[in-house]
């Protein structure tokens, strides 16, 4: 019987952590922040995977690797809420400006209320770039939505874009 509470004791206090630790779902239906790119920096990668044939087809096939900071406001020094990192993949035959690039991305982020990832894909476009949101884990689980990127400040060698992103469904409760 001793053995049995002391069991029954342990598996509630486990319980007990892991519900403390789950982050607070997210219940809106927006969410924006920035991403800050700095072609200085490290965090981006023009050679990830060349171009199949540029004689041909511009730079089709070619791939760039990212990881760049998402922050609360445009300024690059504003609070760090997480990071975005992913690939593109340049998907056009034509080339500039008609380029648009496959984009798959994991978002993650923590602006001390919420936390967690979110997953997005789809093509990115000099016109439009509006991404998928197919999931996520944490405050964001099973979240489905769409994300548009708007270009706010474009003075080289520093890029900032501002994501919106609307979800479809109430997440979990």
């Amino acid at each position: 019987m001793a053995l049995f509470i002391a069991v029954l004791l342990s598996a509630s206090s486990t319980n007990l952590v892991s519900a403390s630790n789950t982050p607070r779902p997210f219940k809106k239906h927006h969410l924006h922040y920035y991403v800050q790119l700095d072609t200085r920096s490290p965090g981006i990668s023009l050679k990830f995977i060349p171009p199949i044939n540029t004689t041909l087809s511009a730079n089709f096939g070619a791939g760039t690797l990212f990881a760049l900071n998402v922050t609360k406001d445009v300024e690059p020094t504003s609070k760090r809420l997480g990071t975005v990192r992913g690939y593109t993949v340049e998907t056009s035959y034509l080339g500039f400006p008609d380029s648009a690039l496959l984009e798959v991305a994991m978002v993650e982020y923590d602006d001390g209320k919420y936390n967690g990832t979110l997953q997005l894909q789809g093509l990115a476009s000099q016109q439009l770039t509006e991404l998928a949101v197919k999931g996520g884990s944490g405050s964001f689980r099973g979240v489905h939505g769409y994300l548009v990127v708007t270009l706010v400040v474009d003075h080289l060698p520093t890029r900032t874009f501002r994501h919106d992103v609307t979800f479809f469904v109430k997440m979990h409760s």
